[in-house]
């Protein structure tokens, strides 16, 4: 029924009507406890006297509810007065989208804003479990400063009305059409997608395809399907496209084709996933002509497109040879290069995403990778011809594989050893230990070279098996601190190498070493992972991306000349490893990067897991650290060369934290404040440092051990010691102790087999939790410091980054993506009660091994880096054959 003005509904007062439609009448009212306007959006009287409906859309609104994003309307809760039921929402004031639509056509640049928003908004949903449903520019809010909030998130599937109409037949309201025991039909008419308007069962796709109708409208000024009644309409998103001819002849190719990609009416074939539309939106290629390209036929991937039939010839064309590739392959083509994408078995997933996942047989005809299932990690031999990989028995953890130059061995590494087998799956033996390995090349003398830690040289083994020799040696005095990726060359004189300085991207070379002479020259500055392709091309990668530069293995010098950038993005992980491999004839397959896959947000999250975002960009944050006053915070970031941020809260000010020239990353605080304590990366060593957290001053070294990695995980509140982690020794990782206020000599405090990281200190400085591996998996445990006494283990399911409480009653920890919390008392005696998840969600772990959150001064929130992207399974891998001939192209049109 409708509400007059100053009615009271509960807490909230009416102050007048804002709109109406299918979902219900909308006010704005004031809530009269917390002195804000609100919207209340009253349910239809069918719906609101409907028991069952109304049960369902009380579970459905809690779930919505959970939603805190800043690009979506809140939702603060559900009231019911006088026979009044009504949704309480955040009220945003603003035009809709659609006002701002009839003006005409929106400019570019404001559209690409615009979408940028709404795809956030979409993909947090998404990702939480909820789907839209009813998308359209009436549901979006556009404010003055150009903020976006998207409106009525799920309430198509939670309010489902039946018999609503509406004038305008392309903006009807909801429809609920019961036709069918094939499904309901749910949306409005001109935004819904095929799938919808035939009652089938519906996925994120559905928002997907509404997205780009609601791109199409923006930019042309015009609804894509229109007609005289819903069902015309209904009719012309089945059966009709939209006129291509209207979007404006100076958009963008990225954007026509985002727009074909959103546009599949075969949802197979669509845009599986909104965060891939910022990949899109982020190229800015001109237009070179006013018609759209063909309909992209591989979903996720860059637009290519050709007829199935044309791929098919194009395939028995490459390479003279005759390949039966599945049926479940995606097809599709750059140029005349056919592209394929080989989709995993169903449950099945790429297992190895930080490090090289596949190899390429020499033949092309076959690859290697490491995948998971049902928890096992392994590797599949997967032939082209085959579309069933084969799993490879004995293969149990394995990482980085690689084939032997006659296509009959698979190399790889796994339990801290070299391994190989046979092709047919028999014969795996053990070649020699490599116990954190970085690479591995098979070279035509069967030997394999290697890079047997992250802080190591390559050395060379025989296949056959025995002790491994040193091969390059580290240039401690130019700052060398790791050689890793190697690539032997043909005939068995040249290996290709990445020298690393440091973990920025700034501070990692490409060398190529004489294995006669034992000569080493730099050939590029600032990439790794080099390849080389026999076409004449050396390959390396950045984040992201793919390089290419004519090059001969004679050739020693410097390579000067302007790389080429490739239309392929493989995935590329902190470690420096390009995921894509290349055979001797020319097919490349790799795994594509998923723009933003690193980016992070800064929000606070409060117990219960709501969260709230801070005014900080979006980068590749690391690890956030809180100063012990609770007014600032640092922040690792991985951009470039590593840096330190600082993010003052009252002052809003972000600035880096000037250190000296190299890496720094691994921040923690003093308990004064005065200073910030950290890993630095200077000639080749990695070891602790700090400095006045004001900037003032220079950096003091306070370890100076080599060849380690050392990293600050704690201070003792009396600021007396410093805990750190010793990677790189004689054992794996230990836990060593500084006294800052004596002669600062550094002791073990926990040195076993086991690897021990990330100790931290409770508040009454009598205890230390630290992650362990002794007993398998990753735990948490707690020991008395500085004494040692009885180990206490604290996790029981697996645990790392602990933080102890400010108040020091509570232990937490992170298992998986949950945040865990343990009740603990110090005194008289350490005890601690049974872990319980305190809430879970997608927050970054940090990768230098340090706890990557803090807890607020009152103990009632926690700051914390949040992933922007959700985790996308890696259940694909992309393929393209006869490659050479697309980077022969891409040389051509330098």
């Amino acid at each position: 029924m409708p509400l007059s003005q100053g009615q009271r509904l509960g807490a909230y007062e009416i102050l007048n009507a804002i709109g109406a439609g299918g979902m219900g009448e909308v006010y704005r009212a004031r809530d009269t406890k917390l002195n804000r306007d609100v919207a209340i959006k009253v349910l239809p009287d069918l719906f609101a006297n409907d028991a069952e409906r109304l049960a369902r859309f009380t579970r459905e609104a809690q779930t919505l509810a959970s939603l805190n994003h800043p690009n979506i309307a809140q939702i603060h809760g559900l009231e019911e007065s006088g026979g009044v039921r009504a949704l309480v929402m955040e009220l945003v004031d603003g035009e809709d989208l659609s006002a701002h639509i009839a003006r005409g056509a929106i400019p570019l640049d404001e559209v690409v804003a615009i979408a940028k928003q709404i795809a956030d908004a979409l993909e947090a949903a998404h990702e939480a479990g909820i789907i839209h449903r009813d998308l359209k520019p009436a549901n979006i809010k556009v404010r003055a400063d150009g903020k976006v909030k998207v409106l009525d998130f799920g309430l198509a599937k939670a309010l489902d009305p039946a018999g609503t109409s509406c004038a305008d037949p392309a903006n009807s309201p909801t429809i609920d059409i019961r036709a069918t025991r094939m499904g309901t039909i749910i949306g409005t008419a001109a935004y819904m997608s095929p799938e919808q308007a035939r009652g089938k069962a519906v996925d994120r796709r559905a928002d997907v395809w509404a997205y780009g109708v609601v791109m199409y409208e923006m930019l042309t000024g015009r609804i894509a399907f229109e007609g005289e009644t819903a069902t015309d309409i209904i009719a012309a998103v089945v059966t009709r496209e939209p006129d291509w001819t209207l979007v404006p002849a100076s958009t963008p190719t990225s954007v026509r084709r985002l727009l074909r990609r959103c546009l599949e009416k075969d949802p197979r074939k669509r845009l599986s996933s909104i965060g891939d539309a910022r990949l899109e939106l982020d190229e800015n290629e001109p237009a070179t002509s006013a018609s759209i390209p063909h309909p992209v036929i591989a979903p996720r991937k860059a637009g290519w497109a050709l007829s199935a039939g044309m791929v098919a010839l194009a395939i028995l064309a490459t390479a003279g040879v005759m390949r039966l590739w599945p049926s479940g392959a995606v097809r599709s083509s750059v140029s005349g290069v056919p592209h394929l994408s080989i989709v995993l078995p169903e449950g099945d997933e790429l297992g190895d995403p930080q490090f090289v996942s596949m190899a390429l047989s020499p033949d092309g005809a076959s690859m290697v990778y490491v995948g998971t299932r049902l928890g096992k990690k392994q590797l599949y031999l997967r032939k082209f011809s085959d579309p069933t990989p084969r799993a490879l028995d004995g293969t149990d953890e394995a990482r980085i594989p690689f084939f032997s130059p006659d296509g009959q061995w698979i190399g790889f590494f796994a339990q801290g050893m070299l391994k190989k087998i046979a092709v047919g799956g028999a014969a795996l033996q053990v070649v020699c230990d490599a116990p954190d390995a970085r690479g591995g090349s098979w070279g035509t003398d069967d030997n394999i070279y290697f890079a047997p830690t992250n802080i190591s040289g390559i050395w060379r083994a025989k296949a056959s098996g025995g002790a491994p020799t040193e091969l390059t040696q580290l240039d401690r005095g130019n700052g060398e601190i790791s050689h890793r990726w190697p690539q032997v060359l043909p005939g068995h004189q040249t290996l290709l190498l990445s020298v690393w300085t440091g973990p920025g991207e700034d501070e990692q070379q490409i060398a190529v070493l004489n294995l006669k002479t034992g000569e080493r020259n730099t050939l590029v500055r600032g990439g790794s992972n080099a390849r080389y392709v026999a076409d004449g091309y050396l390959l390396y990668s950045r984040p992201d991306a793919l390089f290419a530069l004519p090059w001969n293995p004679s050739q020693r010098e410097m390579i000067n000349a302007i790389p080429i950038t490739l239309p392929v993005h493989p995935r590329r992980a902190r470690e420096g490893a390009g995921a894509f491999d290349v055979s001797k004839d020319g097919t490349l397959v790799y795994l594509s990067s998923g723009t933003g896959r690193f980016m992070q947000r800064v929000v606070w999250v409060d117990r219960s897991g709501n969260t709230e975002a801070i005014d900080l960009p979006e980068r590749d944050y690391q690890e956030i650290t809180l100063s012990p006053d609770g007014q600032q915070a640092v922040l690792g970031m991985a951009e470039g060369t590593i840096n330190l941020w600082l993010y003052d809260f009252s002052r809003r000010t972000f600035a880096p934290f000037a250190t000296a020239a190299g890496s720094s990353q691994s921040a923690i605080w003093s308990p004064d404040g005065k200073r910030i304590v950290y890993r630095g990366t200077r000639q080749g060593t990695r070891n602790i440092y700090w400095k006045a957290a004001d900037g003032t001053g220079d950096e003091e070294r306070l370890t100076t051990k080599e060849r380690v990695i050392q990293t600050p995980t704690s201070i003792s509140p009396d600021g007396r010691w410093l805990l750190f982690t010793d990677a790189g020794g004689e054992t794996k990782s230990d836990i060593w102790m500084l006294r800052l206020d004596g002669d600062r000599s550094p002791q073990p405090f926990l040195r076993t087999n086991a690897s021990e990281t990330n100790a931290r200190i409770s508040p009454d400085g009598q205890w230390v939790a630290y992650v362990s591996d002794a007993s398998g998996p990753s735990e948490v445990y707690v020991q008395s410091f500085p004494s040692q006494g009885p180990r206490r283990q604290i996790s029981t399911a697996g645990g790392m980054e602990p933080l102890w409480s400010r108040d020091g009653r509570e232990l937490f920890y992170q298992s998986g993506d949950k945040l865990m919390v343990v009740d603990v008392a110090t005194v008289p005696t350490f005890s601690a009660g049974t872990p319980r998840v305190l809430f879970a969600g997608r927050y970054g772990i940090s990768p230098t091994g340090i706890t990557a959150y803090s807890q607020s001064v009152d103990g009632r929130r926690f700051l914390r880096c949040q992933q922007v992207q959700p985790p996308q399974p890696l259940d694909s891998i992309d393929v393209v054959l006869n490659w050479f001939e697309q980077l022969r192209q891409a040389a051509a049109a330098r």
